[in-house]
């Protein structure tokens, strides 16, 4: 008979973790997870369900069963949505989203730019006194558009096809001609157009191939598949290229962010940063993604890397990875305060397949968008499913074995604490000894809220928060097992709201040594 009854508190935090072993995970980090999918590191502790995605921007005009093969948040152009497909006929693939007739309109594009060949467009927002954009597709020179004109840079000492472009010092910089792919090009300042020599322009040779080109701190970056160079200086007479590193490399153009005061990558190791030190300006690279090391092993050899795709959503110091795979994959990573500073929480994503992505402001608002294979725009951080389909979440509790790994326990309670914000029914269960088949394990229990949970100071006269009624930030199951470890499992595959699973605590005995 079980006696000795005791407690165990977990907090839920750390993440998602594929790399600990089974039992050290469990007793060093019983917050983390092995499972945590559609789930996001909670701004208010926890995880989160994430939110849904709408198709708010219709299908872009063109050519039936081609992709969107690049989107825009762009403050101050038009309306701020921009989206790229193949047309139909014509040369107009361009396209801005007209918030007053909730339609897209094609933009009249000059010098006769060809989409054979195209599989994305990469956009870059300027103002060199005025809001625009920069378009690069690799194989039509680059354009740059204001709201109104369309303007193909077709000077005789610019790229022809560039893949990337960059604004550093007051220069536009362009990189990944198929042709020209070692060389780094630079227009003259303020004047995106005009690559002559005499008015401040050039060419650096890096001598490797440009996978990628970011404006960080006071340098460029330039990657790399097995390389990092850093552009300094502010003009042509002081140029400098200096090494950062020949060990390593970027091996998705589209995977460099920024995110918290640092810029990431994913190379041949995992994801990294490239941070800078306050000792002499030197760079510390370093591997952040050690907990989901074989996810992003099974990333790098399983997929197009030219199909992965990236947002920040800065509201929530977070970003966003999506493979472009079939099994519509990815992954989020976001910021956790902990007692040795912030540091990186991962889950991962499935039900999103996007073959572009953007973020951006537009006014106080952030707008987090993607585009589809089937040619349409959607909204992110919208709704509680995906465009009309229910998202499916998952997450996983280590195996906790209570200190003693041989010592069966019954376990009897769970109190799970829930921040809800509307109706839910979470299904959760209790799996013993790491799913042991000839385990006998309790059945499925229901945790039900209904309503969003008022808090202090937070909810809002006349909102749907219910004071007093069954947001319950505690549920209570009685789950009467017996086994020498237990996990916990909280499933949902719904469209009901979002919620919050912030802490657990468990109630056991210990019974017989095995």
């Amino acid at each position: 008979m079980a006696d000795n009854l005791a407690s165990f508190k977990v907090f839920c935090q750390g993440g998602l973790n594929t790399s600990r072993d089974v039992l050290s995970q469990g007793e060093t980090q019983p917050g983390s997870a092995i499972s945590l999918i559609n789930y996001e590191p909670a701004v208010t502790g926890g995880y989160r369900k994430i939110s849904g995605f709408a198709n708010d921007y219709g299908t872009v005009t063109g050519q039936a069963n081609t992709p969107v093969l690049g989107v825009c948040v762009a403050n101050g152009i038009n309306d701020g949505i921009l989206a790229c497909r193949k047309p139909a006929s014509g040369n107009n693939y361009l396209h801005y989203w007209d918030t007053s007739t909730s339609a897209w309109v094609a933009v009249t594009t000059s010098g006769s730019p060809t989409m054979t060949g195209v599989s994305k467009v990469r956009f870059t927002r300027f103002n060199f006194g005025s809001p625009k954009v920069i378009l690069t597709d690799g194989v039509n020179p680059a354009a740059t558009y204001d709201g109104t004109t369309y303007t193909q840079i077709t000077h005789a000492d610019a790229p022809d096809g560039p893949k990337y472009s960059q604004v550093f010092q007051n220069h536009m910089f362009l990189a990944g001609d198929p042709n020209e792919d070692t060389n780094l090009y630079f227009s003259a300042p303020y004047a995106e157009t005009d690559f002559t020599a005499a008015n401040g322009s050039g060419v650096i040779n890096v001598g490797f191939p440009i996978i990628a080109i970011k404006t960080f701190r006071d340098a460029l970056y330039i990657f790399g598949s097995n390389n990092i160079r850093k552009l300094v200086g502010n003009n042509i007479s002081n140029f400098v290229l200096e090494t950062v590193t020949d060990d390593l490399g970027c091996l998705a153009t589209d995977s460099v962010i920024e995110i918290g005061g640092d810029l990431l990558f994913l190379s041949q190791d995992g994801l990294r940063p490239v941070s800078g030190t306050d000792k002499i300006g030197d760079v510390n690279l370093e591997t952040v993604s050690k907990d989901i090391q074989s996810i992003f092993t099974d990333i790098v050899f399983d997929i197009d890397l030219d199909t992965l795709n990236a947002v920040v959503i800065r509201q929530k110091t977070q970003f966003r990875y999506f493979f472009g795979a079939a099994d519509s994959q990815g992954v989020i990573g976001g910021f956790r305060q902990t007692p040795n500073g912030l540091q990186f929480e991962y889950s991962q994503m499935l039900g999103i397949t996007a073959t572009c992505a953007d973020s951006g402001y537009i006014g106080q608002n952030e707008f987090v968008i993607h585009g589809t294979q089937d040619g349409k725009v959607h909204r992110q951080e919208r709704g509680n499913d995906f465009d009309g389909t229910d998202i499916f979440s998952l997450f996983q509790t280590p195996f906790f074995h209570m200190q003693d790994p041989e010592q069966r326990k019954v376990f009897y309670t769970v109190a799970t604490y829930l921040r809800s914000e509307g109706d839910n029914s979470i299904v959760m269960s209790a799996v013993y000894d790491y799913e042991d088949v000839d385990t006998l394990n309790p059945t499925n229990f229901n945790l039900i809220t209904t309503g969003a949970a008022a808090y202090y100071n937070e909810a809002l006269y006349n909102s749907t928060a219910i004071y007093d009624g069954n947001p319950s930030p505690v549920q209570r199951t009685n789950i009467s097992g017996s086994g020498k470890s237990a996990s916990l499992k909280f499933v949902t595959n719904d469209s009901n709201a979002s919620h919050s699973i912030q802490g657990l605590v468990i109630t056991f005995g210990v019974g017989d040594r095995l």
